[in-house]
């Protein structure tokens, strides 16, 4: 460690370098702000704020302070915007790889290997049976049928006439909705529509925006307090109560995303036919006892449980480990994983297929700009971003190849438990290396 650097580690340490300026302060003292450093300038704030952790609990992070992430951005030629606050190094996730999977999608048709990153032991495994089943039934049939990024500010009218007449207004006043898209100045984000609703005095504004590739949570949040503002400010006697009112509904299992979509709406479906079930899957998986399985637990004890969103195997294995893998919000696992699986049989095998209402995800911002994420977006297509907000294939295509890592574990683990014990028996064996 350089002699400058020593001063402004023992300054951090002294707190008078707040953690949040460490970065700058060490770009601009140490690297002359040369624009070329700013990944070694995070790297050493990193492992500075990684001693002082050590010094002062007195547990030593050798492999925590020798991970190097790179999420760091440079603002205004001179500001380092470090990608997470506190940042001491990363946290490491095994990542697997399934496939190659035949997609027939509407914006994947091709044979892809897909990466997971994952601490569970078989969920690769279970993937990649899945996917096999697929396969030998000429793969999975995809689609999206809906893109929308919503926000939902709530206002506040003065009496409830006054609510009612607006909402009114909302609802059949197209120059308004003209107007109040205007609001929304950034090319990448556009106002769609605007679903109201009335609780008494109170207001709730359901905006839906279009947000090319990026997942847009930013962007129509932005979006919509411009807008608000500018509804406020024709409505003097109103007042904002808050910009977010969990109408959105944002990371966390909610009905209103199931039916009118948020993110990403998708479709799967892949007909299994009864030789491939038997090629496949050990003995007592037929069609029959496929659609038994999955309506007995994704139906009727989802319902018993009270499951919101959940009538689905384990989607969100599925998701979360696809989600680490490519560096998306993992907290939007909760509300993607919103996941509705059937499965019906025929005398020739069984037709399967998986909703998914309220992928969010994204091949632009956060940390699928960075890293492994990156590599991981571009070996399966999805690296970069579209040039205009309609131009976002690059999404569309991750949300496919997304639920066809949900449809492929789904499928296995059904199938799995269509034939007695084998789900617990195989867990035991590759989880813990013992025979069951």
């Amino acid at each position: 460690m350089n002699g400058k650097l020593a001063e402004i580690k023992q300054k951090y340490f002294d707190g008078d370098i707040k953690t949040q300026n460490l970065e700058t302060a060490i770009f601009s003292d140490v690297y002359q702000s040369d624009p070329a450093k700013v990944r070694d300038a995070c790297n050493d704030a990193a492992i500075i704020r990684c001693e002082f952790i050590e010094d002062k609990t007195g547990v030593a992070l050798p492999l925590t302070k020798s991970t190097r992430i790179d999420n760091c951005t440079l603002v205004g030629g001179e500001r380092i915007l470090a990608g997470i606050e506190g940042k001491i190094g990363g946290s490491i996730v095994p990542m697997g790889i399934v496939g190659p999977v035949k997609i027939n999608g509407q914006y994947v048709q091709e044979e892809l290997y897909i990466p997971l990153a994952t601490n569970e032991a078989a969920l690769v495994a279970g993937v990649q049976r899945g996917i096999k089943a697929i396969n030998m039934s000429g793969g999975l049939n995809t689609i999206v049928h809906f893109d929308g990024m919503t926000r939902a500010p709530l206002i506040e009218a003065p009496d409830i006439n006054a609510a009612k007449a607006f909402i009114d207004r909302i609802k059949t006043d197209t120059a308004l909705f003209q107007k109040l898209a205007t609001f929304s100045r950034d090319p990448f984000v556009r106002l769609e529509g605007i679903d109201p609703y009335q609780l008494g005095t109170k207001v709730f504004l359901r905006m839906i925006f279009k947000t090319g590739d990026a997942m847009g949570m930013n962007g129509v949040t932005k979006a919509s307090a411009d807008i608000t503002r500018a509804i406020l400010a024709e409505l003097p006697s109103w007042r904002l109560i808050t910009i977010s009112s969990n109408l959105c509904c944002d990371k966390k299992a909610s009905h209103i995303n199931v039916l009118n979509g948020r993110g990403k709406s998708v479709e799967t479906e892949v007909f299994i036919p009864n030789e491939v079930l038997k090629a496949v899957f050990k003995a007592g998986v037929n069609p029959r006892s496929v659609e038994r399985t999955v309506f007995h637990k994704c139906y009727l004890g989802s319902c018993l449980s009270g499951s919101i969103s959940g009538f689905n195997v384990n989607a969100a294995n599925a998701v979360a480990a696809f989600y680490a893998a490519t560096g998306q919000d993992l907290a939007h696992v909760i509300s993607s994983a919103s996941c509705f699986v059937q499965a019906d049989a025929t005398d020739t095998g069984v037709h399967f297929m998986v909703s998914l209402p309220c992928m969010e995800l994204a091949t632009i911002g956060g940390g699928t700009m960075f890293g492994t994420s990156k590599e991981a977006l571009n070996l399966i297509g999805c690296g970069g971003f579209g040039k205009s907000v309609d131009d976002n294939t690059h999404v569309l295509r991750l949300a496919e190849i997304a639920a066809t890592v949900v449809t492929a574990l789904d499928l296995n683990t059904s199938c799995a438990q269509a034939a007695g014990y084998e789900m617990a028996d195989s867990h035991v064996k590759l989880a813990r290396g013992e025979e069951a």
